[in-house]
């Protein structure tokens, strides 16, 4: 499936963290078709295209209500790679509905009626046609996640992103037997994610009804490579997913009885968390399939939100116990008090958004997570930093994918235009032999 690790060179990249990194050109091609599939949607539905695949790949056509051909850049190139499992729109579309009765009929061709939970995402399941090849020479069974990013169309994703507070990385709850259980992105102390993001992806882990991790418990193999992708919103979060898995595998609080190498290739990540989160999930490269995150050098999302230093960002770094430290505490305190202020604020606005929805963490005993038990603690930073081995595609000014052409704001965000500059042929690779 996945010949090669290979690292990138060429006109159109312009250099990787550690030059020891292994990134696979193919496998990065392959996954942005998910992405395509996912985040084209609104593009589709406009100009005319089914969202849905048929058996081996390929998107039926409906007629355009603008008689004219709809773009072929919006259809997901899957060919017959992938098996696909699980489709969370295609789900809605067979009539499932949440039990609210404010909620439009599901439609697996509008991205505003096909989300779940309080952002409305969605997420994709397919196994690989042929086996990888593990590091020991043993062939296991390959597994994508996709998560979908944000839906224009659809105000609940939209609202996910507006929420870039910070929240503590780690945080201890209470099932609804009284258990403890330790919800973790990140161990480092310090480590701050995205609060709209985090709970977004506790939301796709345990939805009561279409839950990541009932889908995977389910799958047949003990021995298994899982990548995660996703583009721009969905990029951050398959980033906050990965970080997750990692620590509940190796707690064994979930998927018990499996052993999973992760993996992730995502594209278009705006910012998942603070420095400290970023230094947490690099470090744990080594234990895993590699985390790549490619980025588009035009594209402005990468860059938000916004990274603010303050002064408490540097006194972490000295000796707790010197005065240069305590004289920065001391000149940093107010605004360190404001900014936990309007944090805890606006996680509680976060908490009334998202309700009284119960998270079923264990399906077969039944054991729930209710939203207030999910409320993390506020943080304080805004020191907001990407996260991942760095791929920066070399942007093309000119490119004009899209329905706008070069006029679209966000023509360089598009998982189309990204598609374009992977493809290019001056793209080369060297295999580490």
């Amino acid at each position: 499936m996945f010949a090669t690790h290979s690292t990138v060179h060429g006109s159109s990249v312009m250099g990787l963290r550690d030059e020891f990194a292994r990134f696979d050109v193919a496998t990065a091609r392959e996954l942005l078709e998910f992405a395509v599939d996912l985040d084209a949607q609104d593009d589709r539905l406009r100009m005319g295209v089914d969202t849905r695949f048929e058996a081996g790949g390929e998107p039926r056509l409906r007629p355009s209500s603008g008689g004219e051909a709809p773009a072929e850049s919006y259809w997901p190139q899957y060919h017959d790679r992938w098996q696909m499992l699980v489709d969370t729109r295609l789900q809605y579309a067979d009539g499932v509905k949440r039990s609210t009765d404010r909620e439009p009929s599901w439609d697996g061709d509008d991205p505003s009626r096909n989300g779940f939970g309080p952002f409305a995402n969605a997420w994709i399941l397919a196994r690989g046609r042929k086996p990888n090849v593990a590091s020991d020479g043993e062939d296991l069974p390959t597994y994508v996640v996709a998560i979908r990013g944000t839906v224009f169309s659809s105000a609940p994703s939209v609202v996910e992103d507006l929420f870039a507070n910070t929240i503590v990385a780690s945080h201890l709850a209470k099932d609804s037997f009284g258990t403890p259980l330790r919800l973790a992105f990140a161990q480092t102390p310090g480590g701050e994610i995205h609060a709209g993001f985090g709970y977004a992806c506790l939301s796709t882990l345990f939805d009561r009804q279409f839950g990541l991790v009932r889908a995977l418990e389910v799958i047949p193999e003990s021995r298994l490579n899982v990548l995660l992708t996703g583009h721009s919103q969905g990029a951050a979060m398959a980033t906050l997913l990965h970080a997750f898995f990692r620590y509940a595998i190796a707690d064994n609080r979930l998927l018990k009885g499996k052993t999973i190498v992760l993996g992730s290739y995502v594209f278009a990540q705006p910012k998942p968390g603070n420095a400290l989160f970023a230094a947490d999930f690099d470090r744990m490269h080594e234990r895993d399939g590699g985390s790549f995150t490619v980025n588009n050098s035009l594209d402005p999302v990468p860059a938000l939100p916004l990274t603010r230093q303050a002064l408490d960002d540097l006194s972490r770094e000295l000796p707790r116990a010197s005065w240069i430290d305590k004289l920065i505490n001391a000149i940093d305190r107010p605004a360190r008090m404001a900014r936990r202020w309007f944090s805890s604020k606006l996680d509680r606005e976060i908490m009334n958004f998202v309700g009284s929805e119960d998270l079923l963490l264990d399906p077969t005993s039944q054991a729930f997570l209710g939203a207030k038990a999910c409320a993390f603690a506020p943080g304080w930073s805004r020191n907001f930093a990407p996260a991942g081995t760095p791929v920066w595609l070399t942007g093309d000014p000119d490119v004009s994918d899209g329905p706008n052409g070069g006029s679209d704001p966000f023509v360089q965000h598009h998982a189309t235009t990204y598609r374009t500059l992977l493809g290019r042929d001056e793209l080369h690779v060297r295999s580490h032999k």
